[in-house]
């Protein structure tokens, strides 16, 4: 087999955009005009989805140029402004996208079994999904699960983040790490500028993780004006997050597989180095965890090892497989629900202070160290999260490749039969801020669409929705608030501008720091 140079994604991307060609990049863009080539002369003059609107793009690369100068979001807005009917595709290389943005459509699409649809599509079959780039990065983990195995283990997930009880003997913990962090954020002084908050609230949310999965409490205070234990961590993760998200990769690794460079599934040498990374942040969190059961000999068992337990590994000694995939998935995902819902709250907050004055009476109506009280005695608090996660949701799209030919029964004009391959985007983002679902206020921040149950009409899927939706969403939700509450307790809180505006890359974030100045309350 023949060795893959040692180029990273980011490097093959700025070969590519040159002016100055390379061997290297007219290479590339050889084999993708091969490949489109190939995939035009099979289909022929043959529409694809016959009735269904197509962005045509350009000859045999189709609309491969938009998709991999402006990536996804992109592509995806101009499949949703074409497709009235709620469905659209283009063709990229030879790929076919579809972009399924009809709530019906998008529920039955989610709702489809693995066999007709997953994150990957067919086993041993290579696609352009973020999943497989993500799967070569951490291994596997419960986002590539297929089959049988998967609900065992999602209602393992389910048990320990998503139930009640659980979440309750969390609490004290998430209170106590927040306080901590938030006092971090001036130490002795009444007041400090903090650079980023995003940066501030996704170290906490690093630490809710660590404590509750590690007993690791080397994570829990830094100062603003220092680097963060977490800091590491979070550049590791938010590098994870860029490759995954964006197109080059699975380009890069086409190239590679056309020319036999590297074996279908396994990493290239790049994504194999950011592996070993991966792999060292694990072992010493895992090492923490060996240190603190050493420590506390008769503590309750932390997460992890709950998860070990419940899917066949011991109480102590190595965790089980599924525990072990779990550390390394948890490195990617987890904690960026946790400070971007932290992050837009203040911003929106800021910008709307009839809204910060009416949740301030709620906070110091009840007891927020309580459970019970965060969990459901906040019904504002909660209209809060929710709108912010309905007009800025963290994971603003995602994607199933089809794995057998299937007909999209709720398309209500257009008959639309799905073929192998296909890879269908489905845009939350759209379904949370179209007017046509939410009225004319739709890119309106307004937490009182959440008050009352009139919303459920309305499309909401920020934590996905089906047998595949989040497992962890409502320990994620808890300790966002509790974080918010804690920051706005401690803090009279002033983001310093005031233009904000959403970056939809990967997730959906803001498109420059948010500097906060924070002055502590008499």
């Amino acid at each position: 087999m023949v060795t893959a140079p040692a180029v990273t994604s980011e490097a093959f991307y700025r070969l590519v955009t040159d002016p100055s060609p390379s061997l290297l990049v007219t290479a590339v863009l050889g084999a993708l005009i091969v490949l489109g080539f190939l995939s035009f002369k099979s289909r022929g003059s043959e529409k694809v989805l016959p009735g269904v609107p197509e962005l045509k793009g350009i000859p045999i690369l189709g609309a491969a140029p938009i998709y991999l100068k402006h990536g996804m979001p992109e592509l995806l807005g101009r499949l949703i402004a074409m497709g009235p009917d709620g469905i659209s595709y283009a063709n990229v290389v030879d790929n076919i996208l579809v972009s399924v943005h009809d709530p019906d459509m998008v529920k039955e699409v989610h709702s489809f079994p693995d066999d007709v649809a997953s994150r990957e599509g067919a086993e041993g079959k290579m696609s352009w999904s973020p999943f497989w780039t993500l799967r070569r990065l951490i291994g596997n983990s419960l986002f590539n699960y297929v089959g049988p195995e998967v609900s065992h283990q999602r209602n393992v997930f389910i048990r320990e983040f998503n139930k009640d009880k659980a979440n309750a003997e969390k609490v004290e913990t998430i209170v106590r790490i927040a306080q901590t962090h938030a006092d971090a954020l001036t130490c002795d002084v009444d007041s400090a500028d903090i650079p980023d908050i995003r940066y501030s609230a996704d170290n906490s949310a690093i630490a809710f993780w660590g404590e509750t999965l590690y007993g690791n409490p080397h994570r829990h205070a830094s100062l603003p004006q220092t680097r963060p234990v977490g800091g590491k961590v979070l550049e590791l993760s938010e590098h994870i997050i860029t490759l995954a998200g964006n197109p080059w990769p699975s380009v890069w690794y086409s190239f590679q597989l056309f020319f036999m460079m590297v074996t279908p599934g396994e990493p290239t040498r790049s994504e194999a180095a950011l592996r070993l990374k991966v792999g060292k942040v694990v072992e010493g969190n895992v090492t923490k965890l060996e240190e603190y059961e050493r420590n506390n000999p008769e503590a309750p068992l932390k997460t992890i090892c709950n998860l070990s337990v419940m899917s066949g590994g011991a109480k102590t000694g190595p965790l089980s497989k599924f525990a072990s995939e779990f550390t390394n998935l948890n490195l990617f995902g987890g904690r960026h629900s946790i400070g971007l819902n932290v992050t837009w709250s203040l911003i929106e907050l800021d910008k709307h202070p009839e809204c910060l004055t009416k949740l301030m009476a709620e906070i110091h109506s009840v007891d927020t160290t309580d459970f019970t009280s965060v969990n459901s005695k906040m019904p504002y608090l909660d209209a809060i999260i929710m709108e912010l996660n309905r007009l800025h949701p963290t994971v603003h799209a995602t994607v199933r490749v089809v794995n057998k030919e299937t007909r999209l029964t709720s398309s209500k004009r257009i008959p639309v039969v799905l073929k192998p391959g296909m890879l269908i985007y489905l845009s939350y983002f759209y379904l949370h801020t179209a007017e046509k679902f939410w009225g004319s206020n739709s890119m309106e921040f307004d937490p009182q669409r959440f008050v009352g149950g009139d919303w459920k009409e309305s499309p909401f899927m920020s934590f996905g929705y089906g047998p595949r939706n989040c497992v962890g969403y409502k320990f994620a939700v808890l300790a966002a608030k509790v974080y918010l509450v804690t920051l706005l307790k401690t803090y009279k809180l002033d983001v310093r501008d005031h233009d904000h505006e959403m970056k939809l890359g990967t997730l959906l974030e803001t498109q420059k720091p948010v500097a906060v100045k924070v002055t502590r309350r008499g």
